[in-house]
């Protein structure tokens, strides 16, 4: 036996998933609170119960099936909340659940069946089947936990296109194995149609950003491939654009030219434009001001790929930007980072840094060390003025016994 849990992605968040948690927090509730959760079920054969077809969504039939259903919508409610913001997913969310439990209810009072359903996990699909629409390059990280002969826990990363899409395969074979009668593989499947359906409509439409990763900007090569280790990007033609410019231009021979198709990604240029996004995502977040942010990006390119340098500008920007919301502890660690790349080049960054170190660290060595260099620097009278103030409030740190672990070597 194993599972499979989808617990963090590396697809763009820019909306922390309030409206998730709150929907796992609800489902949990109604499963500790609810004395007869078949009351609150989707009945069949009993005429349309409007009313049932939101509470159906947050009544499950066990410990385990609400489990399976939670982790997949942290999942996967993680990528489209952070694409769409709370509101509108909250409203995305219910609307796939309710029309999903209209069309069941409805289609078993016509078929003349009886029974009941109850769970999440129709909405949770159509969140999939999204998530495989707007995102299919990017990656999930999956915790797998299984025990035959021994115990396995361990994670690995797969691209939701993958990941979702043996999911939905799984359950087509499991419908046609049963010649598609009524049963769970046919509930998730109409959540699968629905949810497409809204994945469609909200890209058709412009009213969901996906950054030309969505999955046929993917299939037609228009998505943003990265061009160099600097950050810089460019658009890649698409081969229907490419198609048209060579009918455009007739060849000197006066024979037709043979267009070659796109050529696909290889794993290093994917990895290479997967950080280029990561970039631009995070010089997005210091262009509104939002450096924690920013850092949080920073460290995720970190741990994902050890090496994730920024270029002094963005590096600069970030520490500045810190410094400027008053968090000092992070402030101090990103202009150390800076003068270590850079020591060299930014007087501005030192006086900061002693300043830092002065009067939220009390160091005034460090300080001492970190203002050295700047006698060989051209400073402005203002920034002279500001090295002589940090200098004699070092001294008289110093003067009143102030102790201090050594700190950076680079000054």
């Amino acid at each position: 036996m194993f599972f499979l849990i989808p617990i963090s992605t590396d697809a763009p968040i820019y909306h922390w998933p309030y409206g998730t948690v709150a929907l796992i927090v609800l489902n949990a509730l109604a499963y500790l609170l609810l004395p007869d959760a078949a009351a609150y079920a989707l009945q069949y054969g009993q005429g349309l119960q409007p009313y049932q077809w939101l509470t159906s969504n947050f009544v499950h039939s066990g410990l385990i099936h609400l489990l399976g259903n939670m982790f997949f919508l942290w999942g996967f409610g993680l990528i489209i909340e952070g694409k769409l913001g709370t509101p509108r997913y909250l409203a995305v969310y219910l609307l796939i659940g309710g029309l999903q439990c209209a069309f069941e209810q409805t289609a078993m009072l016509i078929a003349g069946v009886e029974g009941a359903s109850m769970g999440a996990s129709a909405a949770i699909y159509g969140l999939m089947v999204m998530c495989l629409l707007w995102a299919p390059r990017n990656e999930l990280t999956v915790f797998v936990f299984a025990f035959f002969l021994r115990v396995i826990a361990t994670t690995f990363e797969v691209s939701i296109l993958k990941f979702a899409g043996f999911f939905i395969a799984t359950e087509l074979l499991f419908a046609a194995l049963s010649g598609f009668q009524v049963g769970s593989a046919m509930l998730h499947l109409s959540g699968v149609a629905v949810g497409a359906a809204m994945g469609l409509l909200l890209l058709k439409k412009n009213w969901v950003d996906c950054e030309g990763w969505d999955l046929f900007s993917v299939m037609q090569n228009k998505h943003i491939r990265l061009v160099s280790e600097t950050g810089v990007t460019q658009t890649v033609e698409s081969a229907a654009s490419r198609r048209k410019r060579h009918r455009q231009v007739k060849p000197e021979s006066g024979k037709k030219r043979k267009v070659k198709s796109p050529r696909p990604e290889s794993e290093g240029e994917l990895k290479q434009s997967r950080r280029a996004r990561r970039m631009a995502k995070i010089r997005r977040l210091l262009d509104e001001n939002q450096p924690l942010a920013a850092v949080t990006e920073y460290e995720k390119g970190l741990q994902r790929w050890g090496e994730f340098a920024l270029q002094a500008q963005d590096l600069e920007r970030l520490a500045a930007g810190l410094y400027e919301q008053k968090a000092y502890e992070q402030a101090v660690e990103y202009h150390e980072r800076y003068l270590d790349r850079f020591p060299d080049m930014s007087a501005e960054m030192r006086l900061r840094l002693a300043t830092l170190y002065i009067n939220f660290q009390s160091r005034p060595r460090a300080a001492l060390r970190t203002l050295n260099p700047l006698e060989d620097m051209e400073l402005s009278p203002s920034q002279r003025e500001i090295r002589s103030n940090l200098e004699q409030k070092a001294e008289e740190l110093i003067a009143d016994g102030v102790l201090e672990l050594e700190g950076r070597g680079w000054s």
